[in-house]
């Protein structure tokens, strides 16, 4: 599968970059950047500049309601067989390019999304430092 990833700012192609850092080269993943001088039909240009016709594609965008989302809801009306993605981020991204379906790469990055505890030597230790229970 294709994955065309954008986001605000230059955060899609930081996001592929981290990612080829810690997975190696990723040629099923195009990142567009958006940036304030472009509006909805530069994003429209890029999409289509990046999707090969007759691959499985999916867009995957930062926010529900942004331009590169909203360019990706208008990409979808001429081209029904590409899937759109809100909630781009790097837990997302990595199991993506080792091969991870995008349901389950979508279901990993939600249990991704927790509480991170301090553990010294398997003892939890609390925001004063002090070791609980």
């Amino acid at each position: 599968m294709d994955y065309i990833i954008a986001a605000h700012g230059r955060y899609a192609q930081e996001v592929k970059n981290s990612c080829q850092m810690i997975t190696g080269q990723t040629t099923n993943i195009k990142a567009v950047t958006f940036t304030e001088e472009m509006g909805v039909k530069d994003v429209l240009e890029a999409y289509a500049a990046v999707y090969s016709p007759g691959n499985e594609t999916a867009i995957i965008v930062d926010v529900v309601g942004g331009t590169p989302c909203n360019a990706a809801q208008m990409f979808h009306a001429k081209h029904p067989e590409v899937k759109v993605v809100s909630g781009l981020s790097l837990g997302l991204i990595i199991p993506l390019s080792l091969g991870e379906t995008l349901e389950g790469a979508m279901l990993g990055a939600q249990e991704n999304i927790q509480f991170v505890e301090l553990k010294v030597n398997n003892t939890i230790i609390s925001d004063d430092g002090e070791e609980e229970d």
